[in-house]
């Protein structure tokens, strides 16, 4: 059985997991893209870009790809085009006019290899605006990491003011693990963690071995908190199906 963990417990096996903004992933265009293609942006469709009012927070796609394409050709000057159209998802003359723009900054210099093989030299003024172009991308993470605990936060208030003491985190994602950071402060305990049954794999999350979503009801919560920012409507539904209409309280983590 999964240990219990109330709002001013934290299990020292486990990880708070506040992830370094050094280590940013890039997220490849899914769905909606941008006029650029692939460095598309990471788009989160969420009441949380109206309310705070910064819906670029995961939205850098020009300074995204610049920054992206200035750490590949630091790590490989001889890379090609081609591999670096097919590495990030751009077309191939997006990547040509970017190339462009950047030895016209002064950013790289390009020098002849041979009649085939072309290399990419970031210059002093290219090691400069990656540096630049890696803190605003921080600061923006930092921001958004800040924004979203915060209406986390309140969430759980309301939840505890509401007396629903008794809460299960409905969706594996990175906003999930904020969540789990934000219970700290709050009376609230957390009883389990659910996934989608086809997207559903055993793990460990905080001391809790993940369920299937069709085995939330064993949980007893009070609340189902819904963790993700993706496919809300269809979670909800899911869970009328198995708790009946009007049977138990559904919150999304950030609406």
């Amino acid at each position: 059985m999964a240990p219990m963990f109330t709002g001013r417990t934290v299990d020292e096996n486990c990880p708070l997991i506040y992830k370094s903004c050094l280590s940013i992933p890039f997220f490849p265009c899914k769905g909606r893209e941008d006029q650029n293609r692939g460095f598309g942006r990471f788009w989160v469709d969420s009441e949380m870009d109206r309310k705070t009012g910064d819906s670029n927070v995961f939205k850098p796609s020009e300074e995204m790809r610049d920054l992206h394409l200035l750490e590949e050709l630091e790590k490989n000057p001889a890379v090609s085009q081609r591999e670096l159209s097919h590495r990030f998802g751009i077309a191939l003359g997006v990547t040509n006019a970017c190339l462009k723009r950047m030895a016209r900054k002064g950013w790289i210099r390009v020098r002849d290899l041979n009649r085939r093989k072309i290399e990419y030299c970031l210059t002093p003024k290219g090691f400069e605006e990656k540096a630049r172009l890696t803190f605003r991308l921080i600061s923006s993470t930092v921001q958004h990491y800040a924004s979203l605990k915060k209406m986390i936060g309140e969430r759980f208030l309301e939840m505890e003011r509401n007396g629903l003491n008794r809460v299960v985190f409905y969706g594996l994602s990175d906003e999930m693990e904020v969540a789990f950071v934000t219970l700290q402060g709050v009376n609230l305990r957390l009883v389990g963690i659910v996934e989608d049954d086809g997207k559903f794999k055993p793990q460990i999350l905080f001391g809790f071995e993940v369920e299937p979503v069709s085995r939330v009801k064993e949980l007893k919560p009070d609340c189902v908190l819904i963790t993700s920012l993706t496919e809300n409507g269809k979670k909800r539904e899911r869970l009328q199906e198995i708790f009946g209409p009007n049977s138990i309280c559904i919150k999304d983590i950030c609406l």
